[in-house]
């Protein structure tokens, strides 16, 4: 039975696979956007898919645009500005929509030193308005999905390592081992949620395809093509710290606050980035990977 599903931030990163797959599964997808040019030319045209103009600062513009559909999912960016969800929670609540998704898709916000890092005031605030808003209204439910760091987003960009260049910025020894999952599993996670809607009310999800540390992640691209890296390393502490200040800053800078505290978040000691303890990987049917497999994608970005 398709469901009614809706997703703001459809063209980003997370949000293009997450509207193919939730397309292969049978569901009607509408991408809300501020521009329908703008959001046509990046998605393709597919009979279950549509597309809603919405001011995101107005209730009843997003309201009248989630009339009918069961499920909303914000696929937006970690810069999204503190409250920013605030409208678009309650558009989701007044027309009646069972399930909202929150612009998590990474680090786990259940935790304490997580929820601390600037960076992530805006999914805190989110969280806190969820909660408030499903306790008032029992028939409305939100589901946090946590994945940890993107794979392949991960690889690409260099924000993990640096497979293409050969290049990585290693934190403190290079060991500690965190969660990381591929764009396309994520989608499938959100997808599986919504075929297990009580199971996952009103909490944190886990999934992750495997759990690695920046070392292994070197130690594989090298049994590819044996080449040498160039590895430079950093004092998360120190680091942290100077993150702070940085982003705290009225004209902070991108590379020196935000991009070292979602680092930290990742590859920092405490912050919760090995989710093993609390996956739910076999309740959404998603498999581990294996060193191969772990390889097969690290060779997709040398």
């Amino acid at each position: 039975m398709p469901t009614q599903v809706a997703v703001a931030g459809a063209t980003g990163a997370v949000g293009i696979p997450i509207v193919s797959e939730l397309l292969k599964a049978g569901h009607l997808v509408t991408a809300l956007s501020r521009s329908r040019n703008n959001c046509s030319a990046k998605l393709p045209e597919h009979p279950h898919l549509s597309i809603a103009e919405v001011d995101y600062d107005s209730v009843a513009s997003l309201t009248a645009a989630l009339q009918s559909h069961a499920i909303v999912i914000a696929a937006l960016p970690v810069t999204t500005p503190v409250g920013s969800q605030d409208t678009l929670i309650d558009a989701a609540v007044a027309a009646g929509v069972i399930r909202f998704f929150p612009a998590e898709f990474g680090t786990d916000t259940n935790n304490d030193k997580c929820m601390k890092l600037p960076v992530f005031a805006n999914k805190v605030h989110a969280l806190a308005y969820l909660k408030d808003k499903a306790a008032k209204h029992p028939s409305f439910s939100y589901t946090a999905l946590c994945t940890g760091s993107f794979l392949d987003w991960g690889l690409a960009a260099g924000f993990l390592v640096h497979p293409k260049t050969h290049t990585a910025t290693i934190y403190d020894d290079g060991n500690l081992p965190f969660s990381t999952t591929t764009l396309t599993t994520v989608s499938k996670a959100v997808v599986s949620i919504i075929d297990h809607l009580e199971e996952t009310k009103n909490r944190h999800v886990y999934i992750h395809d495997a759990v690695v540390t920046q070392n292994k992640l070197v130690e594989l691209t090298k049994t590819i093509d044996g080449k040498d890296w160039q590895l430079t390393y950093v004092d998360s502490a120190v680091a942290s710290a100077e993150a702070h200040l940085e982003f705290l800053k009225p004209t902070a800078d991108i590379t020196k606050g935000l991009m070292p505290l979602l680092h930290i978040s990742v590859l920092g000691k405490g912050y919760g980035g090995d989710f093993t303890s609390r996956l739910d990987n076999e309740l959404l049917s998603i498999k581990e990977m294996n060193d191969e497999e772990l390889r097969n994608v690290i060779a997709m970005f040398l």
